[in-house]
């Protein structure tokens, strides 16, 4: 049955990428379709080295066709590899492969490569794998031998490392997102066919396709790899127009509906887990953190302090950590490591259970999951920062530059206005009841995802202090995204993203300017023309309307002229 948790882990890394990996797919399909026409040649009793088999293929016209299939098939070291997956470090020699004695030549491996595509099952791959292996000089090539099964049968992944395979097959059963294997454990083939059927159940928004799904398998694997609770701070920087702050905000929702579907979750509304705020050079700590604002008091204006939109956040978020400071103060607990079963055991806790003061925990202590930590339990808040360096970042941060190092409690700080903190505005009471010795920190739970534009200001204007507290994620013009989406939406105007490429790289080439100045894709999308309209037109109108003027800005006082830049456009 539908399984919503990988259905929003396909949005997240398949749905709104696919534009970005429309090139594998497409090399993935044509490799594949090219075998099934094979396929039909050769189960009508042709075999592989006659060119009949070839006619209707893309090797039809080449010198020697089964010399061009097989390199494709199984040799081939471009970047990205056959089509299915790279090569990796999984190499052939060129004598290996094309010597007088081995594999192409012998009838016996030929054999078996036909019956590999003919029925491409457990056993035949078994067959070809060690037909491969008994060659002479030859290496336990795995991947390309993998890879070549794959590219006869869509019912096996695209992740042919076995590897990388086994670590995401271990993932998938020990979050509950496939059922349990009883088959040959250190079958490749296997492992992967059962993989395969059990994702395709419980995903129902991938209509069928085996080629997204198998990619979609393994960007499982790089999403293991570098899960986004890695990342506290992340700064996405590059040119205008690259879909920074859109992006950031599409994946933090994806990313807030991945957490409830894992711990069940169906009452907490993404809206209350996020906040945006822009950076402008007038904002202060005084907005951030907190300060004294005027306020009406009996009809009279006074100064009181007032909680900066970031501290308020904090504040929301950090209810379960400040909750168990509270109830633990000796320290018993180490919520960075400590599992829901530490919790329900540590007697510290027992009135966390059962109360109307601490029902935000009820749905900690009903996971059935006991061995999840509780730190990734707690639900994610993510605060974005637009335009994050227009700010005077020093004074806007303040002592903030030590909590997002530590994070929790463990980091906790006296703010600039601590002592005139009150019960109604603080996050931690530290010493005595009654004492007041309020402080602040930054929850773990919290996700502080900032983007800039790198040609308002340069990255280097952060200090290091600071860029060492930050992930830094170069975001930068996607052609091969833009070309997938005017393929899909308009392909009478797919040449565009050719030409936006070609003046990307004029821009970049240009000492006045430099990669930090191209012109992002987000120019070229959501495009309000008519389709009836010409490439020639639409392009002459971006570039009036959008490209023109910001290209002047750029160049203004360098005494450069457009003249280049508009033919690199494809405008004379």
């Amino acid at each position: 049955m539908p399984n919503t948790r990988i259905d929003n882990l396909y949005q997240l890394l398949v749905e709104n990428q696919k534009y970005a990996m429309m090139n594998w797919y497409e090399s993935y399909k044509e490799l594949t379709n090219q075998v099934d026409l094979i396929r039909t040649k050769l189960n009508n009793g042709n075999g592989l080295k006659e060119d009949v088999v070839y006619h209707g293929t893309i090797f039809e016209n080449e010198d020697n066709s089964f010399d061009a299939f097989m390199y494709r098939f199984i040799k081939t070291e471009e970047e990205g590899g056959n089509g299915v997956s790279s090569n990796g470090q999984s190499v052939v020699s060129a004598a290996l492969f094309d010597g007088p004695n081995t594999f192409k030549n012998d009838p016996g491996f030929i054999s078996t490569v036909e019956n590999l595509i003919k029925t491409p099952n457990s056993a035949t791959y078994y067959e070809f794998k060690q037909s491969w292996n008994n060659q002479e000089g030859a290496k336990d090539n795995k991947v390309l031998i993998n890879r070549t099964a794959a590219a006869c049968n869509l019912d096996i992944s695209s992740t042919v490392e076995e590897g990388k395979f086994n670590t995401l097959f271990h993932w998938l059963q020990q979050e509950g997102l496939i059922g349990n294997y009883t088959g040959n454990p250190v079958s490749w083939f296997e492992k992967n066919v059962f993989a395969v059927q059990q994702i395709d159940a419980g995903l129902s928004k991938n209509n069928g396709d085996k080629l997204w799904r198998n990619i979609f398998i393994w960007r499982l694997f790089e999403y293991i790899g570098n899960p986004f609770n890695l990342k506290k701070q992340i700064i996405k920087y590059g040119a205008p127009g690259t879909g920074k702050t859109y992006g950031a905000q599409i994946e933090s929702k994806l990313q807030f509906e991945i957490w409830k579907t894992e711990y069940n979750i169906t009452d907490y509304k993404y809206e209350n887990h996020f906040e945006i705020v822009q950076f402008h050079p007038s904002f202060s700590y005084e907005d951030f953190i907190e300060g004294l604002r005027p306020a009406l008091v009996d009809n009279e204006s006074q100064l009181s302090l007032q909680n900066g939109i970031f501290k308020t956040f904090c504040i929301k978020a950090g209810k379960w950590e400040s909750d168990m400071y509270k109830l633990d103060r000796e320290g018993t607990f180490n919520y960075q490591t400590g599992t829901i079963l530490d919790l329900e055991t540590n007697p510290a806790f027992d009135g966390l259970r059962n109360t109307d003061e601490y029902s935000h925990w009820e749905y900690v202590f009903e996971q059935t999951n006991k061995s999840k930590r509780v730190v990734d339990a707690l639900p994610p808040y993510f605060f974005i920062i637009d335009e994050i360096n227009r700010a005077e970042l020093s004074r806007v941060l303040g002592e903030l530059m030590y909590s997002l190092e530590k994070r929790g409690t463990e980091g906790k700080i006296k703010t600039q206005y601590a002592n005139l903190n009150t019960a109604d505005n603080y996050m931690l009471q530290v010493g005595d009841p009654g004492e007041n010795n309020f402080q602040f920190f930054i929850p773990n739970n919290v996700f502080v995802i900032g983007t800039m534009n790198t040609i308002d200001r340069s990255v280097e204007s952060f200090d290091f202090a600071l860029r060492r507290r930050f992930v830094w994620e170069e975001v930068m013009p996607n052609i091969r995204m833009l070309r997938g989406y005017l393929g899909e939406r308009h392909p009478q105007w797919q040449e565009l993203a050719e030409s936006l490429n070609k003046l990307n790289q004029r821009i970049a080439t240009e000492p006045f300017l430099g990669k930090d100045f191209q012109i992002g894709h987000a120019y070229l999308m959501d495009l309000p023309y008519s389709n009836h309209l010409t490439t020639k037109e639409v392009r002459q109108d971006v570039w009036s309307k959008s490209i023109k003027p910001l290209l002047e800005e750029y160049l203004r006082g360098t005494g450069k002229q457009l003249t280049d830049y508009k033919k690199a456009f494809g405008l004379h």
